[in-house]
C-alpha cells in the first residue's frame, strides 16, 4: 500500500497496531479524531523503540498516558519559554538601546559583528555570508513590513507615510516585540560582543560576564527557542534531541547529556527570573507525581532532576 494515500479512520487505527497492542479500537479511533494518524503514529513509534525496557510491545494504556503526560508537559513548558522570550526581549532592547543611545539600533551594522569573532576560517566565512546576504536583508524588510502593513499593524500608523514619525525607524522596543524568537536570538549572536555583555549586566546578576558567557547564552536561547517551537506547534515533546546545551563552568555534572529534556530545562532556568524559576519547578513537579506515565523508565527526566535543578546556578 502506498503509505502517501489518504486512508480512513478505521485503516488508521488497523496501522497503529504496527506500534502498540489494544484490545478497543474505539478507543485508538477517538484519539485519532482528535490528533490525527501521522502525530499519533509519532508516540506509537517511540514506545515502540523503548520495547527493550518495558521488555514487550507497547500497549494502548502505554500509549494514552504518554500522549497525555506529553500535552500537559508541554502547556508548562510554553507558559515558561513564552515568559523567557519575553523578558529576554526587554533585556535584550532596554541594555542596548540606553549603552548605545540608539532606539533603532538593530537597524545599524555598526553594532554588529558579521563573523561572530570566530576564530575559525569557514566559520567566520559562513557567518559574514549568512548576516550579510539573509540576517540584516531579513530584518530590514521586516521593519518594513511592520511599516507597511496597515491591516495587519494599524498600531503602528505614525510610521507610514503620512504619519507624525514616517521619516523615523520603528523603534527597537516596538519592533521586537513583533518579532519571532528566532530573529532575537539571531539579534543577541551577532551583536558586537561589548554588547552581548552589556545585556547580560543589565538583565541578570551584573556581574562581570566574559566572551565565553555569551557564547554559552546562545545555546541557551538557541535550546529555548526550540523548545518553544516544539510546544506551539504541539509536536511530541517526550523521547525528542534537540540543540546542544552548553553548561556554565563548573556545572557540566548537572546535565545528564546536553541534547536532551533535562537540558532544556537547564537553559531555561538561566533565562528566567527567579520568581519563574521557583514555579517552574513547582508546576512541572506537580504534573510529574499525578501522571501515570513512567518518565523514569524511559529516561524522559532524570529521577534526581529535582536536586540537579536546584544546583543550577542563576546567571
Amino acid at each position: 500500500m502506498n503509505s502517501d494515500q489518504p486512508i480512513d479512520l478505521d485503516k488508521q487505527a488497523e496501522l497503529m497496531k504496527k506500534y502498540v497492542v489494544y484490545t478497543r479500537k474505539t478507543r485508538v479511533q477517538k484519539l485519532l479524531v482528535y490528533t490525527g494518524y501521522f502525530r499519533l503514529s509519532r508516540y506509537g513509534k517511540y514506545l515502540l523503540s523503548q520495547s527493550n525496557i518495558i521488555k514487550s510491545k507497547p500497549n494502548q494504556e502505554l500509549l494514552f498516558e504518554a500522549y497525555d503526560f506529553d500535552v500537559k508537559v508541554r502547556k508548562v513548558f510554553f507558559d515558561y519559554v513564552k515568559k523567557a522570550e519575553i523578558q529576554f526581549k526587554s533585556h535584550l532592547v532596554n541594555a542596548v538601546s540606553l549603552k548605545v543611545n540608539d532606539s533603532a539600533f538593530y537597524l545599524d551594522q555598526q553594532y554588529y559583528t558579521p563573523s561572530k569573532g570566530d576564530n575559525d576560517k569557514i566559520k567566520k566565512k559562513a557567518n559574514r555570508k549568512f548576516f550579510a546576504e539573509k540576517f540584516f536583508e531579513n530584518l530590514k524588510k521586516q521593519e518594513e513590513e511592520l511599516r507597511r502593513n496597515v491591516t495587519k499593524f494599524p498600531e503602528l500608523k505614525d510610521y507610514r507615510n503620512g504619519g507624525g514619525r514616517s521619516k523615523q525607524k520603528i523603534p527597537c522596543w516596538a519592533a521586537l516585540s513583533y518579532f519571532d524568537f528566532g530573529t532575537v536570538t539571531n539579534i543577541y549572536a551577532y551583536l558586537r560582543g561589548d554588547l552581548r555583555k552589556e545585556v547580560l549586566v543589565y538583565g541578570y546578576s551584573g556581574k562581570n560576564y566574559g566572551k565565553q558567557v555569551t557564547k554559552q547564552m546562545d545555546t541557551w536561547l538557541d535550546a529555548t527557542r526550540n523548545l518553544r517551537n516544539v510546544c506551539s506547534h504541539h509536536n511530541k515533546l517526550i523521547g525528542k534531541t534537540s540543540s546542544i546545551v552548553l553548561p556554565e563552568s563548573g556545572e557540566d555534572e548537572i546535565l545528564v547529556t546536553n541534547t536532551d529534556l533535562f537540558s532544556r530545562i537547564y537553559a531555561l532556568r538561566k533565562l528566567l527570573n527567579e520568581k519563574d524559576v521557583k514555579q517552574l519547578k513547582v508546576d512541572l513537579d506537580k504534573i510529574i507525581r499525578k501522571t501515570k506515565f513512567d518518565l523514569y523508565l524511559f529516561g524522559i527526566l532524570p529521577s534526581d532532576w529535582k536536586e540537579r535543578f536546584d544546583r543550577i546556578n542563576k546567571l
